[in-house]
């Protein structure tokens, strides 16, 4: 084990900071480490969420796929030649301000959540190169207004979840919660989606949008 010089304090590098047999970063190949945890109700619940430190890829840890099986995912049906696609961007500040509570852990969202970085070491092992990214402000705004709600209700992504009958009064925390959930979003909507407009344009500008969307080429020869 090396000892800082500065502080005398031992220290340890990435590999040997990282769980024995723990599954590695499908784009860098460099070990993944606990990002956030979530418990309590709903299918999104009792996630072990996995971050690469080194190029930010986010991944659950239940749901690891290896580089070709992540490329497939972010190119979803694209063939060969000139593909665009849409993606959560792992170091964005909705990112980081909702961690377990960020939208893009909903269930039903792709496995991967990478970054501008992880994208093109991903695609390059395709011999694909990045020609543009770019960071939609709807999308980007619309994931960090469900962020936000998410950070004041007892359930997340609850107004999806009760539209779609997968949560009701007598389910998750009870009713007492269905409740002033039901009253915190809607008295909670606008405002919130005024912050959201703020917060994800201010992010915008230090490019760091909560979505990003790649242009991507095949390399020629």
């Amino acid at each position: 084990m090396a000892t800082g010089r500065a502080s005398g304090r031992p220290t340890v590098s990435l590999e040997e900071g990282a769980a024995p047999g723990g599954a590695r970063c499908p784009a860098c190949g460099k070990p993944l480490f606990v990002w956030v945890e979530t418990e309590g109700w709903g299918p999104r619940e009792d996630q072990i969420i996995d971050r690469c430190e080194n190029c930010g890829l986010a991944v659950d840890r239940d749901s690891v796929p290896d580089a070709e099986e992540a490329v497939a995912e972010l190119l979803g049906s694209a063939g060969n030649g000139r593909n665009v696609f849409r993606a959560p961007n792992a170091v964005s500040l909705q990112a980081w301000l909702g961690a377990e509570n960020w939208a893009a852990l909903r269930p039903g969202e792709r496995a991967v959540k990478p970054t501008p970085r992880a994208v093109e070491l991903l695609l390059g092992k395709r011999g694909m190169s990045v020609t543009r990214i770019r960071q939609p402000a709807t999308a980007g705004i619309a994931s960090m207004w469900q962020t936000l709600l998410n950070l004041i209700t007892f359930h997340r992504d609850f107004a999806t979840e009760a539209f779609g009958g997968r949560l009701r009064p007598g389910t998750g925390r009870g009713r007492a919660a269905y409740v002033i959930d039901a009253m915190v979003t809607v008295l909670a909507a606008i405002p919130t989606a005024m912050l959201a407009a703020l917060l994800e344009g201010g992010a915008l500008i230090a490019r760091r949008g909560g979505v990003i969307e790649v242009t991507a080429e095949r390399r020629s020869g």
